[in-house]
């Protein structure tokens, strides 16, 4: 219809089902359903805007395709991730934060002469999150440093290597290829993560117990992000 104004859409990204199970039932219905590359896309009208719920799975690899997919193929034009995350300094267990920047500490192409964490094909070590005004909501939590690769890190010197060399506060397996792929594509992202270990020697043992409790506030903070 001519004059028409689209509404916004938003592309939410998240691995495991116990991180987007809490949202569902605030979501509301959902429009639409698609299965692309083996990943699911629910749709959902919330908030005068379409969310895209991308059921990435655990990965780089799963996370980089899923944001390709909402950008290029559901036309997402911003990138919500939330998901469990361990915690390499003081951030204690069932701590929300926000993502200030990410770095892909599995990328090496230092025989090249380039930084450790850069990519070919970029300029910058660190991908920062989005710097717009946030919510109150979202401007009380810690803005942290993500180092992400494709390791669970329950290694106390890996943790320590993480802090010495990129001066990181947590980690996971997904931010890297949610924020590369948004930079390349030109498409803003946030994070909100919630520390579910302290990756460290005995990291699985306690990320196990994590996954399986609430997520309190952070269900809130995410939807106030939502909403905005």
């Amino acid at each position: 219809m001519i004059g028409e104004v689209e509404c916004m859409k938003i592309g939410f990204i998240v691995a495991m089902e116990n991180e987007y199970a809490p949202f569902l039932s605030s979501l509301g219905d959902c429009i639409a359903t698609d299965v692309l590359c083996g990943m699911e896309f629910s749709t959902y009208a919330f908030a005068e805007k379409q969310i895209v719920l991308a059921k990435c799975g655990i990965g780089e690899i799963a996370a980089a395709s899923a944001t390709a997919l909402c950008i290029g193929s559901f036309g997402c034009d911003y990138i919500v991730n939330f998901g469990l995350v361990g915690s390499l300094g003081n951030h204690a267990l069932s701590t929300c934060v926000r993502v200030k920047d990410v770095v892909h500490y599995d990328c090496d192409l230092t025989a090249f002469g380039q930084p450790l964490g850069q990519p070919a094909d970029r300029k910058e070590v660190y991908f920062p999150a989005d710097d717009q005004p946030i919510s109150d909501a979202l401007s009380t939590l810690p803005a942290v440093r993500l180092a992400s690769g494709d390791k669970f890190i329950s290694d106390t010197a890996l943790k320590n290597n993480l802090v010495s060399v990129f001066s990181a506060d947590i980690c996971d397996m997904e931010g890297a290829g949610i924020a590369i792929t948004c930079a390349r594509s030109g498409v803003p992202f946030t994070m909100i993560k919630l520390v579910s270990d302290s990756a460290d020697d005995v990291a699985a043992q306690t990320f196990s117990l994590s996954k399986t409790q609430a997520f309190g506030t952070a269900v809130d903070v995410v939807l106030s992000l939502l909403k905005r």
